[in-house]
């Protein structure tokens, strides 16, 4: 007998179910899975007939999945007074199945707890601000897991994985941090691995940015290309399109994602940046630099230079003119390569956008013409912190049950792909 992560012992999978399904057929059942999600309440019949699968196969799988308790069976009666036979239509059980969203927003580490119907159950956090070794990073990780496990069995759920978003380059086999430029003491951090060895989760390490991109996701339309900025200490960039997160990796050492476009020099004799370049972007317009620029005015916090735009400072609004009209220069090509449409500005200084709108679109329109431009839209999201949260519990979900589309992600350059997509 095996136990599940609720600590409830699991019986084993009937034999006649072992002894009739291949390797293949085993990822078959993934393949039914995913229909139900996407198309559910179903029958089995028109998952046969959807997936080119006998009826016998299918249910096969069926029992499979409800042996998991990944779907269950709802039996209808038929309308009228007629004795006609109860049909059976399948749904994913969602309140019973969680996933867990890890994102390291430095200073801070939040903890996620959501269920398959997105509901959240648990929320935590904790500062990093003293810690100045991946090793102690993991310790407050892991006391923030430990309470969410807690309320798993508390609330009797299955665990299925978890998500974990960082800042910086990161290993693109193990995802470890290799390079974090705002944040040096993750660096060396192993969230995947920690993971596994202390709670037995399997978990994915990603990018920041596709905590930002899948929180965004749910409002941007199908068949659209999305740029999603997120803007705080530093600055990141998220391709995505369908629901599907666009991932370029280098070939130097440490790796470039699209979320590193912050990190491309745009001027060779421009200001200095963490990352030990010069004139990055994110050297003109990262929160970092904002802070040292204006810590005579009492920006001290993030916080604080979205209070000192609200307030209408002068110097300060003209800085951002700037900034935004720089970024919509610098980002056009991006744009055009992609085909983006939809644009979202996210993250503590999201607001701050606002002033700038019209010179963002000015330097759009400088590089790729007042007609481009003019075809993408802009949102400023309102509530970041919320849609963070609920992009890291998105993404882990959508790793559990689309895993390929990860996997795919994590160890192939897809520039090309990128290009494709934005093409469809």
């Amino acid at each position: 007998m095996v136990k599940d992560m609720t600590g409830r012992k699991k019986r084993e999978l009937p034999a006649y179910i072992r002894g009739r399904l291949s390797l293949d057929e085993l990822l078959a059942s993934r393949r039914v899975f995913q229909l139900v999600y996407e198309q559910g309440p179903l029958t089995q019949g028109e998952a046969s007939e959807a997936l080119g699968l006998s009826q016998g196969t299918c249910n096969l799988h069926f029992q499979r999945l409800e042996y998991d308790g990944l779907l269950r069976a709802l039996r209808l009666q038929p309308e009228g007074r007629g004795p006609g036979r109860p049909s059976c239509h399948w749904e994913l059980v969602r309140e019973q199945n969680a996933s867990l969203g890890l994102v390291f927003d430095p200073p801070h580490v939040f903890v996620q707890l959501e269920d398959f119907a997105a509901t959240p159950l648990l929320s935590l956090d904790a500062s990093l601000r003293a810690c100045r070794r991946s090793e102690k990073i993991g310790e407050k990780v892991c006391v923030l897991v430990e309470r969410a496990m807690a309320e798993v069995r508390t609330r009797r759920l299955t665990l299925r994985n978890a998500f974990a978003a960082l800042p910086g380059v990161l290993d693109p086999a193990s995802g470890a941090v290799k390079r974090a430029v705002n944040f040096p003491a993750l660096e060396g951090l192993d969230v995947a691995g920690l993971m596994q060895t202390r709670f037995q989760i399997p978990t994915l390490a990603h990018s920041l940015g596709a905590a930002y991109y899948y929180g965004e996701a749910v409002d941007i339309p199908a068949n659209s290309t999305a740029l999603v900025i997120y803007w705080d200490l530093g600055l990141g960039f998220a391709f995505g399109r369908n629901r599907q997160l666009l991932t370029v990796q280098g070939g130097d050492e440490g790796g470039r994602t699209i979320s590193e476009l912050g990190h491309i020099s745009i001027d060779a004799e421009g200001p200095p940046c963490h990352c030990g370049e010069r004139g990055c972007i994110e050297a003109y317009a990262g929160g970092w630099v904002l802070l040292q620029k204006y810590a005579q005015q009492g920006a001290s916090s993030l916080e604080a230079l979205v209070a000192l735009g609200q307030a209408g400072h002068p110097g300060f609004r003209r800085t951002l003119r700037e900034i935004s009209h720089l970024l919509g220069r610098h980002l056009a090509g991006a744009v055009q390569l992609f085909g983006v449409t939809e644009v979202r500005i996210t993250g503590p200084l999201a607001p701050l956008f606002n002033y700038g709108r019209k010179a963002f679109f000015a330097g759009l329109a400088e590089i790729i013409g007042l007609h481009r431009s003019s075809g993408v839209q802009v949102q400023v999201t309102a509530d970041s912190k919320a849609r963070l949260l609920a992009g890291a519990t998105r993404a882990a979900r959508r790793a559990y049950i689309y895993p390929d589309e990860f996997n795919r992600l994590s160890r192939l350059s897809i520039t090309l792909q990128g290009q494709r997509l934005a093409g469809n």
